[in-house]
């Protein structure tokens, strides 16, 4: 009885969220333009349902995937909501670029306000609830030894090379080169490793539990419906958020930087959150690291070739004063989370730290307070190696 309530549950929640996507559809094939807000609400239904159902079909094609090919072709489908925000507005920097000035525009800005936010709210909300909810659920030590080496690593070294960001006041074609290569070498270090069994909860294993052939056919159904879905309203549901916040006097800056996030990382989140809640944190904590490797490196030396592409020649991609810092922020909440994090036993202290910072410095938007809060993250981060020189080597190697 219990089983057949939970697949009951299963599919009409499955059925909600594939609905969802629909009105994005709709309203951009009917050509028809609703208030700004409006817009902006269906369209990102669109895209949350379309990152809902691209990370159901993930996992539940992990049961049929070899592992090298999983860990290549799912790695950027599961973020592609993400991607497809960012392409948009790189592609309309480039194509707003005067490249006689070279300055950073408007448009520019948006690009950073909204890869510095994504990176961020992963690290400041999304590690520090899931650690919160695995101690609230267990009041022990989240133990992730014997994990993490290669995601800790590479986003040890991504970290580094954003810090160069700043300093440069601006992201070089060669910069999103070596990045992308970067997340190249990290697929590679991943296929290596091999895969496990994937353990699949709530809708994912009601997929699973279809017969094969049905199952395949039902997981390339939803690959190519979520596709379209987000590919379909990430456009216009950037252009939508811009006009509400140019109609309500909304801070264009935070509507990307941190709403337009909202919507293609929830999912992720989700996930994350989910694993905790059935206590197993390890499993979600490391989909959210893993995660962060993609955004400091393909994401980051994506939006670099795109605009490049949009403006027709090979630029540096111009960062002002306050996105320079906006990157450095970012760097430096990533520093302080990897140190945090480097023994790999968590417990409630490293939850309650990352997620005050993260809240506290929402209110403080202004690139001189925002300076105050990157010195903040590092004097942390000294002063834990200090304290622990050994969490450094640790970024490097598993714990014991």
């Amino acid at each position: 009885m219990g089983g057949s309530s939970s697949a009951h549950r299963n599919r009409l929640i499955f059925s909600g969220v594939v609905l969802l996507g629909l009105p994005g559809i709709v309203l951009f094939l009917s050509g028809l333009d609703p208030h700004p807000l409006t817009s902006t609400c269906v369209y990102g239904g669109a895209i949350l349902a379309g990152a809902f159902v691209l990370s159901w079909a993930a996992e539940v094609a992990e049961l049929d995937i070899s592992a090298s090919l999983a860990i290549a072709i799912l790695a950027l489908l599961t973020v592609l909501p993400e991607y497809a925000i960012e392409a948009v507005l790189a592609w309309d920097a480039g194509a707003s670029f005067d490249a006689a000035t070279r300055v950073a525009t408007e448009e520019t800005r948006r690009v950073a306000a909204n890869v510095s936010g994504a990176n961020r709210l992963l690290i400041g909300f999304g590690w520090s609830v899931v650690i919160l909810i695995f101690w609230l659920r267990r009041r022990q030590v989240l133990d992730l030894r014997g994990r993490l080496g290669a995601e800790m690593t590479f986003l040890a070294v991504a970290t580094l090379l954003t810090f160069a960001i700043f300093f440069l006041e601006g992201i070089h074609l060669l910069m999103g080169a070596v990045l992308i290569g970067l997340y190249v070498a990290y697929l590679w270090v991943g296929s290596r490793s091999g895969g496990e069994e994937p353990e699949l909860t709530g809708i994912p294993a009601w997929l699973g539990s279809l017969p094969v052939q049905w199952r395949r056919t039902a997981v390339a159904l939803l690959f190519i419906y979520a596709t379209v879905v987000i590919l379909v309203a990430a456009e216009p549901f950037v252009e939508s958020l811009i006009e509400t916040g140019q109609h309500w006097g909304i801070d264009e800056f935070v509507l990307i930087q941190w709403i337009a996030p909202l919507a293609s990382e929830l999912p992720e989140v989700a996930v994350a959150v989910l694993f905790a809640l059935r206590g197993n944190a390890a499993a979600g904590l490391t989909v959210l690291i893993a995660s962060e490797v993609n955004k400091f490196t393909l994401l980051i030396g994506s939006m670099v070739v795109i605009f490049s592409l949009s403006a027709g020649e090979i630029l540096t991609f111009p960062l002002d004063t306050r996105q320079a810092v906006e990157f450095l922020l970012t760097a430096a909440v990533a520093l302080f989370g990897l140190v945090l994090i480097a023994r790999r036993t968590l417990d409630w202290r490293a939850g309650v730290v990352l997620l005050a910072l993260f809240v506290a410095h929402l209110f403080f938007p202004e690139a001189e307070q925002r300076l105050w809060f990157t010195y903040a993250y590092l004097g942390l981060a000294g002063a834990l190696i200090v304290l622990d020189w050994r969490r450094v080597t640790y970024l490097f190697r598993e714990e014991d």
